[in-house]
């Protein structure tokens, strides 16, 4: 239980150092947190029970993972290449940690969300429209008119069922 509060401590100093150097948002996922820049949609650090996922460019993520003891890049081949770092050595490379989650914010700073579009004259203007579908209809009345206008006719003799694609009753009595 000790080593559990201890990864947590270190997550939370680690947040906490991370939103004084730089503008983050956190959102919790599950049990894990993704770390990003203000406004951008690109993770930057994702802190989950496991360890700690940290964005890089993929020809610096050799170099971030050696000088990190017991980090590894997740998938090198990956164009978003992470490396990943065990919960249990969040500790032992603290600073490493904390100065390449700062340098994944600024990376995926540039993962902006698009800003909204003002409409121009040309978008504003009204365009061809698509011929229209059969309304849905919206009461109940309505619906059950539609319904028997798509139905099959039912059985003159009977009345009961709808008649099959042959014309002929299901019931094998008419």
């Amino acid at each position: 239980m000790d080593e559990y509060n201890a990864g947590a401590a270190s997550v939370a100093r680690l947040l906490l150092e991370l939103r004084g150097r730089t503008r983050v948002d956190v959102k919790p996922v599950g049990k894990a947190l993704q770390v990003r820049p203000e406004g951008a949609t690109g993770v930057a650090v994702f802190i989950h029970q496991g360890g700690v996922d940290v964005a890089v460019e993929p020809e610096h993520a050799n170099d971030l993972a050696l000088s990190m003891p017991g980090a590894y890049v997740r998938d090198p081949d990956d164009p978003n290449t992470v490396v990943t770092l065990e919960a249990e050595l969040i500790d032992a490379n603290y600073d490493a940690l904390l100065e390449a989650s700062v340098q994944a914010v600024e990376l995926r700073k540039t993962t902006v969300r698009p800003a909204k579009a003002t409409k121009t004259r040309a978008a504003a203007a009204p365009k061809e429209k698509a011929p229209a579908k059969t309304p849905a209809p919206k009461s109940a009345a309505a619906i059950l008119k539609a319904r028997a206008e798509m139905a099959r006719p039912r059985c003159p003799k009977c009345k009961q069922y709808e008649l099959l694609a042959s014309g002929e009753c299901p019931s094998g009595y008419c």
